[in-house]
């Protein structure tokens, strides 16, 4: 759908997710920024089945179906920039943190090669490596760096996703770092941000604008709809719907949280682990969680958090689902969806948003 047709400076960002690809774009003036466009493609109705975004044995980007995919969310929605941010998704981006001595941030890029080696696992040569500190610039105290690699061939397969989808890429991100950006503010509290979408869960520690840890692990909304389907033995999709409908609530004719809970139950221990290990190492305390991501929206999830992610602490962690378009100009005829658009479309905005920095 098309909500203006001015001439603006426009940009648009795109969320290539294993189960959903959506775009937004959006518009900037005079630093309002506004929703113009927004669309997706579910990938269970366009393709059938689960996975068919990346290679089943590789998680590679199959590069034609998302070219597809995206060339349909262009034509339907009306997007007319082009100019585009791809997502990354985290289990194809390789994380790792270093320190490096004092000195200045030209000398830190001149480093993170050499220093990268002795942490990643594989040929630089093969890769792409991008960085930001993970504190402020510093002449006096070691800097701390988070280093990114995406191996180089999966940068030239978005690169052709875009060319056959008629964009231009200008830059690729992974998710982490466009969700930070659509819903943490600068003066925001030590937060935990946590993305549950359907092939992977991310946990990232975000503090004082800098991402301090990063965890990301194969276990999230397929693992609640396979089980459902087992247990139950339903068809994955009838699974599917089920899990939106009633997820922990209890309120229809079957309980499904028995069958729910032993899997959330890991994800909320890996969260409470890396939450553990930040207050440690850095000897302050998470305040709050962010819910992002479709499986976020599963019914009496933040109740559950709340409860589990509260163990044995002595303050109270409050959890709430994302708001990132919570300042963003859109439609009132989108006030009853936003509930919906906010956290599944987080990534996408933030990607967006990137040019306005």
């Amino acid at each position: 759908m098309i909500f203006a047709k001015r001439k603006k400076q426009n940009s648009l960002g795109i969320d290539i997710g294993t189960k959903v690809i959506r775009a937004v774009e959006i518009s900037e003036n005079k630093g309002q920024i506004t929703l113009e466009n927004y669309g997706e493609v579910n990938l269970d109705v366009a393709c059938k089945q689960f996975f068919r975004s990346f290679d089943r044995k590789n998680l590679n980007p199959a590069v034609n179906n998302i070219s597809i995919a995206i060339a349909g969310i262009i034509e339907e929605t009306g997007i007319k920039t082009k100019k585009v941010v791809f997502s990354l998704p985290d289990f194809a981006t390789f994380f790792t943190t270093f320190e490096l001595p004092p000195m200045s941030k030209k000398e830190i890029a001149n480093a993170i090669g050499f220093e990268a080696r002795k942490y990643i696992p594989l040929p630089l040569s093969e890769l792409v490596l991008d960085w930001q500190l993970m504190n402020k610039e510093s002449l006096k105290e070691n800097n701390k760096v988070l280093v990114m690699a995406v191996p180089k061939i999966i940068v030239e397969q978005y690169k052709t996703i875009a060319e056959q989808s008629g964009l231009e890429l200008t830059a690729l991100e992974a998710e982490a770092m466009a969700l930070k950006r659509a819903v943490i503010k600068e003066n925001d509290p030590p937060t935990c941000l946590l993305e549950m979408g359907f092939q992977s869960t991310n946990i990232n520690i975000i503090d004082n604008g800098f991402m301090k840890m990063s965890s990301s692990f194969d276990m999230a909304g397929k693992d609640l709809t396979y089980s459902l389907s087992q247990t139950l033995n339903i068809p994955a999709g009838e699974a599917e719907v089920k899990k939106k409908e009633e997820g922990l609530t209890d309120s229809g004719d079957t309980k499904l949280s028995h069958i729910l809970t032993p899997i959330l139950s890991i994800i909320s221990e890996r969260t409470r682990t890396v939450i553990r290990n930040f207050e440690e190492k850095e000897g302050k305390k998470v305040e709050k969680v962010i819910l992002a991501g479709g499986t976020s929206l599963l019914p009496g999830l933040v109740d559950y958090l709340t409860k589990n992610l509260n163990q044995d602490e002595s303050r109270t962690l409050v959890v709430e689902i994302a708001e990132p378009f919570k300042n963003i100009i859109y439609p009132k005829v989108l006030e009853k969806k936003m509930r919906e658009i906010n956290p599944n479309y987080a990534i996408a905005l933030g990607e967006a948003l990137r040019k306005f920095e």
